[in-house]
């Protein structure tokens, strides 16, 4: 592979190691600054039944003074008392409860069910009651996985970009090169993202090189809440994955840190009016990547800005305004001589706003409305000069806006049921002008299906709406069993279908197995439409597809053996219908501008399948050790033409595993990654073409496979704490054993002693090694 691509790439990988003992957590460990929750999990892994209402007992309550009980119970209410807090037992299990209230758990908001196992009755707002830190859930019957702030900031991640996190998860398939996963099968785009409440719309820098980062400062987050399948009626218009992000929520009057690395030089401040009732956060990075890399390669500049401003009105009311601006400058060569000289330039400014309001409006009905604005506009041009193969260029310019309102109702008329519902609505426009033209030449020129030469322009507008509505009801059968039922409806005025509306139907059940095992059932129906950004103009498509389907069945089981242990498997299968026809590259899937190469081909399945086994084991029992490792074993498969074919990143067999370790100052952490090769097209010469000048063609897609694929990362960091402010220095190395994985095939003719032509094939590679250093000062 070209040298350029090892400075922008990186996979996602993990390592296990045996577990250590853990220690009970003692009040000199209980340190003022720490979060309560973290505390509460602490005695949580030693076997003490707590639980508590994420919406009541947040992330950001913090202990305020050391406590001077040593009695578990007795720190915990020490700790709550100062935020109005404290624990009521009933029957086998303590709560967290207002100090008001003499009764059960009662949330700030009408929350979510959740049901650990064997528990007492209880209301229906959410009880977290795992210890796994990869469980630590909004939403335990959903069972999705949350990724907390400690864990993106300690694991090595390439670029510091924290939706790379979600690539260390099972199920996740990724290149290394783009920072989205195909999840369970799914095409990368099959993923939302979804920041502070708000859909964003394409929030990644170097687009056009596979989405390289995105546009979100690890800082700036909170945690991520991924979904890699079976999530609920309120998020619709997504068939793959869900990726929820909070940002922090400041806690002291001012926080600034100032970052410097080899991919970005970083600035956040943070903090909180006097009283309280005013909190901000600033985010403001310029990526590095200019800097380091050799300017025959290219300039890749790129800067990302997000700020929220939230007012608390009341106790019970709270407006946040929200923003996130993204812009790329890029240059990338990847051919440097002048006669075979190949380079692309874009030019994209990315522009969200969004405005949202909670409001508590009875004890029992909460409302959380957004306004929105987001903006994309990009202009992309490019060239490639190889008189002995391809000449070609592009110019490709967009324009798109979307025009957002959404509101979601959270009623609970009694403790038995929880019902949400709401809807949601968009305008979106946009303007396409593109044009390309290519001829080949010699070897490129030896594929009879492909015209030669090629001119592509599309112009067109696109404007319509995007309406839905949703509604669900969670209720609880007794003591151990929960249950949702939802229902969601969605249309869409822009694409080629005049009535192109979607029902679809959700039901999941969780249910308690003796104290400590949870069961989970899902199916679901998922609807996904092309969003008005992926128009395949360069392609020569000037219209939209009707929206794809994925019928999603999921078995789970999660048990918690105590001390800080739990293991978790999952099957599930994923039906897709209605299909988006797509293109891809049979030999290099890394082309800067794909569209032009003669290896572009259209894949249009009739349907597509996907199935797994997910078998999960971790320990986080103590504050200085965690460890998970994962197995997977999955299919993916296109119908096409009556065969099914795997798909390009379909990985039979996959192994994660990882470890985190802090001692004092020092974070240590290794992942592995370990799959199988991802699916190979070979190409041959046709043996009934002209021997003086013969043809290639393709072999069956996708019928062979490149070699096993594994990564070892490594970071490490030491922090140096002084009476203001702190100090961290931290080393990075991606793929740090210097692997050589396949990625791509490349192929020219040449003669033999004969003067017979030949086929001369060879494999490039993914990344090599891959160090990288850098500084945080807080203050």
């Amino acid at each position: 592979m070209p040298a350029w691509v090892g400075k922008l790439v990186l996979f996602a990988s993990l390592w296990a190691v045996p577990a250590l003992a853990q220690d009970r957590a003692t009040p000199a460990s209980i340190v003022v600054g720490r979060s309560i929750q973290e505390v509460i999990d602490d005695f949580r892994s030693q076997g003490i039944a707590i639980a508590y209402s994420t919406a009541l007992l947040s992330p950001d309550l913090l202990v305020r003074e050391d406590p001077k009980s040593t009695d578990p119970i007795n720190i915990v209410n020490e700790i709550l008392a100062p935020h109005g807090l404290t624990v009521t037992a009933t029957d086998d299990l303590y709560v967290v409860t207002r100090m008001t209230t003499a009764g059960a758990a009662q949330s700030g908001e009408a929350g979510d069910i959740a049901v650990p196992a064997a528990q007492p009755e209880a209301p229906i707002p959410e009880l977290s009651v795992s210890a796994s830190r990869y469980e630590i859930l909004r939403d335990l019957m959903d069972s999705p996985t949350f990724i907390d702030q400690r864990t993106i900031q300690q694991l090595p991640i390439l670029g510091e970009d924290p939706i790379r996190a979600v690539q260390r998860l099972p199920g996740a398939a990724a290149s290394g090169v783009s920072a989205q996963a195909h999840l369970r099968g799914s095409a990368r785009d099959d993923t939302g993202m979804i920041l502070n409440g708000q859909r964003l719309l394409d929030p990644f820098h170097v687009r056009e090189y596979h989405n390289l980062f995105s546009a979100i400062d690890s800082r700036a987050v909170n945690g991520i809440e991924v979904f890699t399948g079976g999530f609920p009626a309120q998020y619709g218009d997504q068939m793959g994955g869900l990726v929820l992000i909070d940002t922090v929520t400041p806690d002291k009057e001012r926080h600034t840190e100032i970052g410097l690395s080899v991919y970005n030089t970083s600035l956040l401040t943070a903090g909180t009016g006097a009283d309280g009732d005013v909190e901000w956060l600033v985010s403001a990075r310029r990526g590095n990547l200019d800097l380091v890399m050799n300017p025959e390669l290219g300039e890749p500049t790129y800067n990302d800005v997000f700020a929220e401003i939230g007012v608390n009105f009341s106790d019970k009311s709270k407006v946040s305004v929200n923003g996130l601006v993204a812009h790329d400058s890029i240059l990338l060569i990847t051919e440097s001589d002048p006669e075979e000289r190949e380079q692309a330039k874009s030019d994209a400014r990315n522009a969200q706003f969004w405005i949202n309001w909670r409001q508590e409006w009875t004890d029992r009905l909460v409302s959380y409305t957004t306004l929105s604005i987001s903006e994309l506009k990009s202009t992309r041009s490019g060239s490639i000069e190889d008189e002995e193969e391809i000449v070609g260029s592009v110019n490709d310019r967009r324009d798109i806006s979307v025009y957002g309102a959404s509101t979601h109702w959270t009623f609970q008329p009694n403790d038995v049921h929880r019902i949400k519902f709401g809807g949601e609505f968009r305008r979106v426009q946009g303007d396409f002008d593109y044009f390309g033209e290519v001829e080949y030449f010699e070897d490129f020129a030896r594929f009879p299906g492909v015209p030669n030469p090629i001119q592509r322009s599309v112009v067109t507008s696109v404007d319509g709406d995007a309406i839905s509505l949703y509604a669900a009801d969670r209720l609880r059968f007794g003591r151990r069993t929960a249950a949702e039922i939802g229902i969601r409806w969605d249309k869409q005025s822009y694409t080629d279908v005049l009535e192109d509306d979607q029902v679809s139907p959700r039901l999941s059940l969780v249910h308690g197995i003796g104290k400590a095992t949870d069961l989970r059932l899902s199916w679901g129906r998922y609807y996904q439409s092309q969003s008005v950004n992926q128009l395949q103009v360069e392609d020569g498509i000037s219209s939209y597809y009707p929206a794809q389907r994925a019928d999603q069945a999921i078995v789970g089981l999660t048990h918690r053996f105590g001390n800080g242990y739990a293991a978790r498997a999952e099957i599930y299968r994923k039906s897709m219908e209605r299909v988006r026809p797509r293109f891809e590259n049979m030999l290099d899937p890394l082309a800067v501008m794909p569209e032009l190469k003669p290896d572009r081909v259209r894949i249009d399945p009739s349907s597509a399948e996907a199935h797994g086994v997910e078998l999960s084991l971790s320990y986080d029992g103590s504050e200085a050790l965690s460890w998970w490792t994962s197995y997977v074993w999955s299919r993916v498969e296109d119908r096409i033409g009556g065969r099914d074919v795997p798909r390009s990143w379909d990985q039979q067999h996959a192994l994660q595993s990882g470890i985190m370790w802090n001692h004092g100052r020092w974070d240590i952490a290794f992942v592995l990654n370990a799959h199988s090769g991802w699916p190979l097209t070979e190409v041959f010469i046709d043996p009934d073409s002209d021997p003086e000048d013969p043809e290639l063609i393709f072999g069956p897609r996708n019928a062979r496979r490149y070699e096993w694929f594994g990564t070892l990362d490594f970071r490490v960091s030491y922090k140096k704490e002084f009476a203001k402010s702190a100090l961290t220095l931290f080393l990075e190395i991606s793929n740090s054993t210097n692997r050589v994985n396949e990625c791509c095939l490349d192929f020219e003719t040449d003669e033999d002693e004969n003067e017979n032509t030949i086929l001369l094939t060879k494999t490039e590679d993914w990344y090599p090694i891959l160090p990288a250093v850098g500084i945080l000062w807080e203050f």
